[in-house]
């Protein structure tokens, strides 16, 4: 058996994790915080873990403690769009998802 598309969401959530949500095929994409468990099974609706702040010092290296993501979408014409968030597949706001790329701190 598969699990849920929304697995690792869910478990957080239930561990006490603050959740957000977003329509995917809003053209105003924005974070909420999860009101119902019951929304984990809308469509076309995203999902993560609250991020958290994450202290920089000046002059210290800061190391990703994982890998991110930029995530690449073909819009009109030549024009391509980027996003640190992974969209659903064919947002009419992105466009078609192509690929994504790997960001590094070097």
């Amino acid at each position: 058996m598969s699990k849920h598309k929304w697995h690792k969401e869910i478990h957080a959530w239930a561990d006490g994790a603050e959740i957000e949500y977003a329509v995917a095929n809003s053209l105003n994409y924005e974070w909420h915080p999860l009101d119902s468990v019951n929304r984990f099974e809308h469509r076309n609706t995203n999902f993560r873990i609250k991020p958290q702040p994450v202290e920089v010092v000046a002059g210290q290296p800061f190391n990703f403690k994982e890998k991110k993501y930029l995530y690449v979408y073909k819009g009109q014409g030549y024009q391509y769009n980027f996003s640190s968030e992974k969209y659903a597949t064919g947002s009419a706001y992105m466009g078609a998802y192509i690929g994504k790329i790997e960001v590094q701190d070097d």
